[in-house]
C-alpha cells in the first residue's frame, strides 16, 4: 500500500526538500554537488534522519529548490542568527522569546499583525 503524501503544509524538512528536488527533476548528487555536500548526507536529510545542515546551507538549498528561504528555515528548525545575538546581550528578549511557545494562535496572529503595522 503506497504512503499518501503530506499536504505541504505539514511536510517535514526532508519531505520538502525531495519533494521540491524531484518537481524540479534534479538528483540528489546534482543537488549535494551544487552544495558542496556529499549525496548520502542529502539522502540522509531527505528521509528525515541527521541534524539539518546550517543555515548557510539551507539558503543555498533554497535557492537551488527555487523556493522561500523562511520558510525552508523553519522546517529545518533554524533560529537566525542575529535573534540569537539579541538574546545573548538583551535579557528582556531572551524572556520574551521563552515566553512565545505558550503564546495562543490568536496572540501570535495579533502579534504579526501589530509588527506589520508598525513596519508601515
Amino acid at each position: 500500500m503506497a504512503e499518501a503524501a503530506a499536504s505541504p503544509a505539514e511536510e517535514t524538512f526532508g519531505k520538502r526538500i525531495q519533494r521540491l528536488r524531484r518537481e524540479l527533476n534534479l538528483t540528489q548528487r546534482q543537488v549535494a554537488a551544487d552544495l558542496g555536500l556529499d549525496f548520502t548526507y542529502l539522502s540522509k536529510l531527505e528521509n528525515d534522519r541527521g541534524e539539518a545542515p546550517g543555515e548557510e546551507t539551507v539558503r543555498k538549498l533554497a535557492a537551488i529548490l527555487q523556493t522561500d528561504e523562511e520558510e525552508l528555515l523553519a522546517l529545518a528548525g533554524k533560529v537566525p542568527t542575529e535573534l540569537r545575538k539579541r538574546a545573548q546581550r538583551d535579557v528582556e528578549f531572551a524572556r520574551f522569546l521563552r515566553r512565545l511557545p505558550g503564546a495562543t494562535d490568536t496572540q501570535l496572529q495579533e502579534f504579526y499583525k501589530r509588527l506589520e503595522r508598525d513596519r508601515q
